[in-house]
């Protein structure tokens, strides 16, 4: 991932008071934005501050604009009626776009990560150079923002996110998209974008995105339960894409590209693929394989091919070729994310992108992993919920975890 500033001016170490300051402010922020605390006398329960330390900082949070008051709370308590506290969803912004194959997912999103403004807009980068496709991306990002939205407001926004699928490579200064995009992005188009937009971007890579946005569907479904703080997401498109959430965050590795998971080879004289290996999983197990595999498998049989994965699940259970086609395809993912959990001891895993071949496929897949019985003592396996923009809302939702600071 990549945070990029308007300016990159080295400002000193931040002294020790303020350091405090920010990350109090902060936590008020959050305990108001999750709704965990509604007003101040709650906060000083909550935080062990002192009631004026709480009103200083509340009131400048509500000068900010980020937090305003919304009347007496009700309370069974005796004596004077708190005022309550509410996150001012409106009064900051964020802008994103999702970049695929299909073309780029335009979403503006609040301060509660809510999506206000959608629109996806086709835009063909084939045979272009990288650094034509990475103008003609920012070229339409920024005619989105400048005439196509009705509601984006600079002077509201707080960031512009970018979620791409595929790798920063530090040591090239690009961005790298070889199975989705065929594209490598040179770091100082976006930086420039950015410079022109005069707001900071935060580049980070789509599956993370989607990753991070299940983790917070996850918390805030059970607000009582533990927080999810180690989860493996894999997301099956073109290729095969893996998150790694690890103590409540993404870890991305000191390179940047941990969970490769596609490139986990599982036939070492097996299929070539584009990054110099042979036998990798992703040549055997993505939504274009998958079908085909499921196609093949229909014509050997003498019936009429599936169209669509959505068509291969809901005929399965009458052709025993698709049938076997379908199962070999789940043992071979098993294969792989045996691999990632092997090597990185989790056990919560969550697929996305073939959610069309239905719950059977699921069931077979995690039948393929529980045989592994040495290791595998325990699963929890599942689809993705986070819904259709779980990119955008997951970068949102990260940089205002992670990044986003008040007082800085």
């Amino acid at each position: 991932m990549k945070y990029i500033p308007i300016e990159r001016v080295e400002t000193g170490r931040i002294g020790y008071q303020q350091q405090v300051k920010e990350t109090n402010i902060k936590r008020i922020f959050d305990l108001v934005r999750f709704g965990r605390c509604k007003s101040r006398a709650e906060i000083v329960r909550c935080m062990n501050l002192s009631a004026t330390s709480v009103s200083v900082l509340v009131e400048e949070l509500m000068s900010r604009g980020l937090v305003e008051e919304v009347g007496p709370a009700q309370t069974t308590m005796p004596g004077r009626r708190p005022i309550s506290l509410r996150l001012n969803s409106d009064a900051r912004q964020m802008a994103t776009f999702a970049l695929s194959r299909d073309g780029v997912r335009y979403c503006l999103l609040d301060l509660e990560c809510r999506v206000v403004e959608s629109h996806t807009y086709p835009l063909s980068i084939e045979g272009l150079t990288d650094a034509e496709a990475g103008e003609a991306y920012v070229r339409l990002f920024e005619q989105v923002l400048k005439r196509r939205s009705k509601r984006f407001d600079s002077a509201r926004a707080l960031m512009i996110g970018i979620c791409f699928p595929g790798v920063f490579l530090e040591n090239r200064k690009t961005y790298s998209s070889g199975t989705e995009l065929n594209v490598s992005i040179p770091e100082g188009i976006f930086e420039d974008f950015g410079r022109r937009m005069g707001l900071p971007l935060c580049v980070i890579n789509s599956t993370r995105c989607k990753a991070y946005a299940e983790k917070r569907f996850l918390d805030a479904r059970d607000p009582d339960a533990p927080e999810t703080e180690y989860m493996l997401y894999a997301d099956i498109h073109k290729g095969i894409n893996c998150a790694v959430i690890a103590k409540g965050s993404i870890y991305t590795g000191p390179h940047n590209i941990s969970g490769l998971l596609g490139h986990f080879t599982i036939d070492y004289q097996g299929r070539p693929c584009h990054c110099g290996n042979r036998g990798c999983l992703e040549r055997y197990v993505n939504q274009d394989t998958l079908l085909e595999d499921a196609q093949k498998a229909c014509v050997e049989a003498g019936t009429q091919p599936p169209a669509d994965l959505k068509e291969a699940a809901r005929r399965c259970a009458d052709e025993p070729a698709l049938m076997a086609a379908l199962q070999n395809s789940a043992r071979l993912l098993a294969f792989g994310l045996y691999n990632l959990m092997c090597s990185s001891g989790m056990n919560h895993i969550v697929l996305s992108g073939i959610e069309a071949l239905g719950d059977a496929f699921l069931e077979e897949v995690r039948r393929a992993l529980m045989e592994r019985t040495l290791l595998v003592c325990r699963l929890d396996l599942s689809w993705a919920q986070a819904g259709r923009d779980s990119r955008n809302v997951g970068i949102c939702q990260y940089f205002l975890d992670k990044v986003f600071t008040i007082t800085g």
